[in-house]
């Protein structure tokens, strides 16, 4: 019985407890009420007491109390989220206590993937708060938790991982790869991808904070960087223009550029031209951040680049910036500071006063021997005078500061990205510096389940204070400064500047620098906005409105005592406004069928209009330099005003199709519609078909760590660059008077008959991953059929104009290019990831109007069928004559001696001339090009090397000041003068020194100028150093990384002169020559990169 009664009272006891926690069901009056007001009900409805201690709650705060009816431990679970406080129901009282705190601990630990490979920048979150970090570049983190909290860790690309913290200090987590998501996300036109259903040629480059290079322009992030696109700079002055081409030339027009998209606006990347006597032309790209860029896809094919129809012959630049995500505000910062130089100088070392008096006297003797004239030797004027170097005037060891912030962060509907940055860049040339200011805000918000929308804008100044490095008025700084004698200097005793001298031209290069003002000021805003219209699942309407605005001031102003201020000073005003409107419209629908099919498509239609005005005037005559407005000159020498103005008009659609992630296929159509063609031809139709066989989802394959897909497209794309706004029609120019009345004239002959220009791509090519994605490697063929070439042509003057624009003929581009990429170890914390990449291109003109015309587009370069586009045209040199026996009669009758350039005689007729002895001696374009980079990582340091190559090509030195040797009293370069012929077997290719006479030097352009052009850069060195978490987060930083770089560390060339990536013009067919304009300089920087 005893033990029976000790069985059942504890049982009742239980059941007691239990059934007070169901007594009763709990409804209470009202949606909400105040806390202290829902005790009092269920007090009532439970028949419980609820006992507490005020000062652990609220009572007057309003509580949700739109349950029921509920169980007691239902309805206390509900009303007390929130609070820090816990429950337990004892008999016939519910006793409410604050939870007691839990204890704090600091955990540490690394992420890698499942191959062990550390995961740099993966995010490390305690679930439900904003307590979180990032991880470093060995993968590791440091975070201070309660014991209990969920650690979220999730990265792009991987499954994110959750668990509870417990006592365990060091953990260890490895993600493995999302198979929704491993493939990244790539930028199409008017879309976005997953990389496994792009069967089209995209190359992609996402700047990295350790790889990324200190560059002025967003160009210049791509050199070297993916195969098939090269980036070829103008000068190493700031701001100056670069050259891009996308799997070689794709056009004759001038500039051969790509068509670039930002954030989905289609911008003009022409310059702010000041026309200022040679100085060349700004770089539109570097009104933007490169800080700002979050990726590049460069659209390669055509199949892919097709969706921009008429303006994607020479490829298409997809340009996104930062956007904001869901989480905390993140802030970094970036600074740094830099100097730079011109290197290779030694190159341009000059004869001084001994050799040059050696050479010249040489020169006068031979002359006077074979001429029979008695011209006099020279002497030193100012024997024992210290030789001035003029290149030490004009140049300097330039400094550049680098300062920019930003911010990001969101929430479920609102994120958010701003940043902006100041720049002040030296040239290495005195007086030239360029400072550009930058603001930037994206923002997208999801205002509601239907509605999205969004704007992004960016703002812009660049002030551009230039120096003179054209070479067509005498004022390029370098030659100039090379070709003074060694005894003079800049100033004469009077302390005035010394001119007119010889060959000083009239040209004295610190006159030059120091006695003009020029600079270009540019104000720009790119922005967009959209409105996206969720429809239906899958299914939304996106409408948006852009636009390009910028404002160019040019200013030009010569003193009294520059050459050209013709001592009353010269002032030329300009000003330039460009409007780019743009507005668009596009539908996209996602569907999958029967859980296989996934279908992807988009049709839209989009309206862009340009404007372009101009207005100059040029004043002359100045009370002073001071007064440098045309509001006070004395007289006006030239006023000038234009307008032009082009709409283009276009639809298009595009439908991706995925059978079980295997099998692949794309079509898109665009039809263009544009205002400088005539009526009957304007609309030109752009389509295009890619195919992708993904082999690694066969069941018979999935088994191998391989990835392996195949792909093929064509597509056929168009171009209207590089013709005016209103070719088909004939131009009439004002500003023609006659006998004292306004008069128009025909200034430009109109073509009615002016067609699109169509590139008709194949491509073929090969995806291949190993390791499981450790190693990948990726291939391209290519054959590229360009129809109706756009060109100016010469026409005869008869019909009173010198060119007219016309569609003249074909062209091929053919070539292959690969990538391979890969982390090649990763052990003990210590990660090392190689890049390389390579393309071999090759190009030839098929067809012209009369296939076997010559077409001569400058005097060293000419266009034929069968012959590279931009081929050097010209005589060619064979050496040097040993002995007078050697000179052919006819030569020798004009002078020719032994020591003197032996050229190619074509057509043997005995003389040289430039009608029948010219020949296709070598191109521009080089055989092939690439990259390749390493980046190293252990324990918070950072080491990354780049280079970058290129094979084949040629440059032409068309200065020929320091090679004349005699001819005149020009200076020479020591090189050349040590090295001349002086006798039989003395030199090969170095001619005699002979006064008077220009067989040698400058009366043919012929190929002892035209140099191999190959080199192995090294583009960047920069070594890191991340400092640990534990120290960073006790003054609330989250990373602090310090770096040094160097750019343009050295270069290994055949080429004799400063640097063979330096091209003057920037027009396919008149590539590949050099005067000396201001190689790349090399720059060496200190900087930081801070979050928190």
């Amino acid at each position: 019985m005893l033990l029976l009664c000790g069985i059942i009272l504890p049982l009742c006891l239980l059941g007691q407890g239990v059934l007070a926690q169901e007594r009763g069901r709990i409804r209470f009056a009202e949606k909400s009420m105040p806390l202290r007001e829902a005790f009092a009900q269920i007090e009532e409805q439970s028949g419980l007491g609820v006992a507490y201690n005020e000062a652990h709650l609220d009572l007057t705060r309003i509580v949700p109390t739109d349950i029921g009816p509920v169980s007691v431990s239902e309805a206390l679970d509900y009303i007390l989220k929130g609070f820090d406080v816990s429950y337990r129901i004892v008999g016939s009282q519910i006793l409410i206590v604050k939870r007691p705190a839990a204890r704090s601990y600091r955990y540490q630990g690394v992420v890698t993937d499942e191959r062990g490979t550390p995961i740099i920048g993966a995010t490390v979150l305690i679930k439900g708060t904003t307590n979180g970090t990032s991880t470093s570049q060995d993968g590791s983190f440091r975070l201070t938790a309660t014991e209990g909290s969920v650690l979220e860790i999730s990265f792009l690309g991987y499954e994110s991982q959750e668990f509870k913290l417990g006592k365990r200090l060091q953990l260890q987590v490895r993600l493995a790869e999302d198979s929704k998501m491993v493939d990244e996300v790539v930028v199409v036109g008017y879309g976005t991808l997953q990389r496994r259903d792009v069967s089209s040629s995209i190359g992609t480059y996402k700047p990295q904070e350790i790889s990324a290079r200190k560059v002025l322009s967003v160009d210049e992030m791509l050199q070297g960087r993916i195969p098939g696109v090269t980036v070829t700079s103008s000068s190493g002055v700031p701001g100056s223009q670069n050259r891009v081409s996308i799997r070689g030339i794709g056009s004759l027009t001038a500039g051969n550029e790509p068509l670039y998209v930002i954030d989905g606006v289609p911008i003009s990347n022409s310059s702010g031209d000041t026309g200022a006597w040679g100085a060349q032309s700004m770089n539109g790209l570097a009104d933007f951040n490169p800080n700002d860029i979050e990726s590049i896809e460069v659209l390669k094919d055509a199949a892919s680049a097709a969706i921009y129809g008429s303006r994607a012959t020479n490829g298409v630049i997809l340009i996104t910036t930062k956007s904001g995500h869901k989480g905390k505000a993140r802030v970094s910062v970036n600074a740094s500071t830099a100097f730079s130089y011109l290197p290779r100088l030694d190159r341009l070392d000059m004869a001084d006063a001994d050799l040059y008096l050696e050479v010249m006297n040489e020169a006068i003797d031979n002359w006077n021997l074979q001429s029979g004239e008695s011209v006099a030797r020279m002497t030193d004027p100012f024997p024992g005078k210290q030789q001035v170097k003029w290149l030490d005037l004009i140049l300097r060891t330039a400094k550049t500061y680098d300062v920019g912030a930003s911010v990001s962060g969101g929430t479920d509907a609102l994120n958010y990205y701003v940043s902006g940055n100041f720049k002040q860049n030296e040239g290495v040339f005195i007086e030239n510096e360029l400072t550009k200011y930058n603001l930037k805000a994206n923002l997208n918000g999801h205002v509601r389940k239907w509605l999205d929308l969004g704007t992004n804008i960016t703002l812009g100044y660049t002030d551009n204070n230039r120096v003179p490095t054209g070479y067509n008025i005498g004022t390029s700084l370098i030659p100039r400064a090379l070709e003074q004698y060694p005894w003079d200097g800049p100033y004469s005793p009077d302390g005035e500047y010394n001119i007119n001298g010889d060959p000083l031209l009239n040209h004295n290069p610190l006159q030059a620098i120091k006695e003009e003002n020029v600079y270009v000021r540019n104000y720009r805003v790119l922005g967009n906005a959209y409105l996206q219209f969720n429809i239906a699942r899958g299914l939304t309407w996106k409408t948006s409105f852009g636009g390009d605005f910028s404002y160019t001031e040019e200013h030009i102003y010569y003193t009294d005592k520059h050459v050209y201020g013709s001592n009353v000073g010269q002032l030329t005003d300009g000003r330039r406004t460009l409007t780019n409107l743009l507005t668009e419209s596009v539908v996209n629908y996602t569907h999958t069928f029967a859980d296989r099919l996934k279908l992807n498509a988009m049709a839209g239609y989009s309206y862009q209009l340009y404007q372009t005005s101009t207005a100059s005037q040029t004043g002359n005559g100045f009370p002073s330099p001071s007064f440098d407005v045309n509001s006070v000159a004395a007289e006006f020498s030239g006023i000038s005003t234009g307008m032009s103005a082009y709409a283009l008009q276009s639809y298009f659609a595009r439908a991706n199709l995925n059978y079980g992630d295997r099998y692949l296929l794309t079509l898109a159509l665009r039809a263009d519609g544009s205002s400088k063609f005539a009526p009957g031809n304007r609309y030109g139709y752009f389509p295009s078909v890619s195919v992708g066989w993904n082999l690694s989802e066969e069941k018979f394959w999935k088994a191998s760590d391989i990835g392996l897909k195949f792909r093929a497209s064509w597509g056929s794309t168009g171009n209207q660059a590089g013709i005016g706004s209103y070719a088909y029609q004939a131009l009439a120019s004002g500003g023609f008077n006659y006998n004292g009345s306004n008069g128009l004239a025909l200034t430009a002959m109109g073509n009615p008959d002016l067609q699109w220009e169509k590139a008709n791509q194949t491509d073929v090519g090969v995806d291949v991953s190993f390791f499981n994605g450790a190693l990948t490697f990726t291939a391209d063929a290519f054959i590229k059929d360009t129809k109706n070439l756009l060109y100016s042509k010469p026409t005869a003057a008869i019909s009173g104009f010198t060119s007219y624009t016309c569609n003249i003929g074909s062209m091929r581009n053919k070539g292959l290019e690969f990538a391979i990429s890969g982390t090649l170890a990763s052990q003990g914390g210590f990660v090392w990831r190689s890049d390389f990449n390579m393309s071999f291109i090759r190009n030839k003109l098929t067809r012209l109007l009369d296939d076997s015309e010559v077409i001569t587009t400058s005097s060293m370069h000419a266009l034929k069928v069968g012959e590279e586009v931009g081929a050097f045209y010209m005589i060619k040199a064979l050496g040097i004559y040993q002995s007078d026996d050697e000179v052919p009669e006819k030569l020798y009758a004009q002078g020719v001696r032994a020591g003197d350039v032996i050229y190619e005689d074509v057509n043997g007729d005995g003389e040289i001339d430039t009608t029948n002895d010219r020949q296709f001696v070598g191109s521009p374009n080089p055989k092939f090009t690439g990259g390749f980079s390493n980046t190293f990582t252990w324990k918070g340091f950072d080491l990354n090397i780049f280079f970058t190559f290129s094979y084949g090509s040629q440059l032409y030195e068309l200065w020929t000041g320091g090679y004349r040797m005699g001819n005149g009293k020009w200076t020479m370069l020591e090189s050349q003068a040590k090295g001349r012929w002086t006798g039989p077997g003395t030199s090969y290719t170095i001619p005699r020194a002979i006064y008077n006479q220009t067989w040698n030097s400058t009366k043919f352009v012929n190929t002892r100028f035209l140099y191999d052009a190959s080199y192995l850069r090294c583009r960047n060195l920069s070594l890191g150093y991340t400092l640990p978490k534990r120290w960073m987060s006790r003054i609330g930083v989250e990373s602090l990384r310090l770096y040094v770089q160097a750019d343009n560390l050295f270069i290994l060339t055949p080429y004799p002169l400063l640097d063979p990536e330096v091209n003057v013009s920037l027009s396919a067919t008149t590539l590949g020559y050099d005067f000396l304009y201001p190689s790349q300089p090399r720059t060496f920087t200190v900087g930081l990169n801070l979050k928190f």
